[in-house]
């Protein structure tokens, strides 16, 4: 079987809740720099539906769609936690933009590992969201290889269960799920915000499961996808110092991977008209181009 080109980018859109500072202009940014890449998938996290903001992950569909002139993209979303009601009501999760030919529909992982956040107000407890999912599709490509797509965004908490960070137990699931629907003669992709650096636990994870990291293996440089202490979204210049946005492939059995491109993605301020600069996100993605 010939191989075919497929492409695939994740980003934190970073919904910045409540303040949602330049959300709106903000989706549009990434509306245009996924536009002019054309993926064959983008995963996405911080996908918020709230009253204030309405649905961003159809906003940015609608965007990339009306930017290449024609209904290239769905979009799949699996909601991980939300609250509040009326004005106040939100929920956030994670998405999938997709332009392949689906093999049947999504499917979603709600963690069994979650950090239980809360906090008192005038004597009363109250639950803080902060539940996690991942969601997967398969996808079938021209030649016939297919594609499993997972999107996750892990908690950045430290909370730990009996001596185990939570992100690490997520992870575990994660792994276990993401290998365990496919089979062996299917590439898995895990795309996301895994909110932990190479060399941790959380990424031992995946690897000890069968994943490569796109970006260690076929990737140069640091790589760096976001600011340990926040980026300043008006910036003028990069601040990252941490990589914890990962694209990471499980190839098919017997077949070595071929990714010919790994590179950041929206790792640039975009300069406004008033001479002000603003940054897609506060994140900057991944981008890898396979041969499958």
């Amino acid at each position: 079987m010939s191989r075919t080109e497929c492409t695939i980018v994740t980003l934190n859109i970073f919904h910045d809740l409540p303040m949602y500072r330049s959300l709106e202009r903000r989706c549009e940014l990434i509306a245009e720099a996924i536009a002019a890449r054309r993926p064959h998938v983008a995963a996405l996290q911080e996908v918020l539906r709230s009253t204030a903001s309405g649905d961003i992950g159809a906003k940015i569909r609608d965007g990339v769609n009306r930017l290449c002139e024609a209904q290239l993209y769905r979009l799949d979303y699996a909601v991980a936690d939300g609250a509040g009601d009326g004005e106040f009501s939100f929920d956030e999760g994670v998405a999938l933009l997709s332009r392949l030919e689906a093999d049947g529909p999504a499917a979603s992982l709600k963690y069994c590992a979650q950090v239980e956040m809360a906090a008192e107000v005038a004597g009363r407890r109250y639950r803080l969201p902060d539940d996690r999912v991942a969601m997967r599709r398969r996808f079938r490509l021209a030649n016939g290889a297919r594609l499993d797509v997972c999107v996750a965004h892990l908690t950045d908490r430290p909370e730990r269960i009996d001596g185990v960070a939570v992100r690490t137990m997520q992870a575990r699931e994660l792994a276990a799920w993401a290998a365990g629907g496919s089979d062996s003669e299917t590439t898995v992709m895990l795309a996301g915000d895994f909110n932990d650096v190479a060399g941790s636990e959380t990424i031992a994870c995946f690897k000890r499961s069968g994943f490569i990291d796109l970006h260690e293996a076929f990737g140069s440089g640091p790589g760096y996808t976001n600011d340990r202490d926040d980026i300043d979204l008006n910036a003028e210049r990069a601040t990252h110092n941490q990589r914890i946005d990962y694209l990471m492939m499980r190839p098919p059995e017997r077949r070595d991977p071929d990714v010919p491109e790994v590179r950041l993605f929206a790792e640039r301020p975009h300069r406004e008209s008033d001479g002000t600069w603003l940054w897609p996100s506060g994140h900057i993605g991944v981008i890898a181009t396979l041969r499958l």
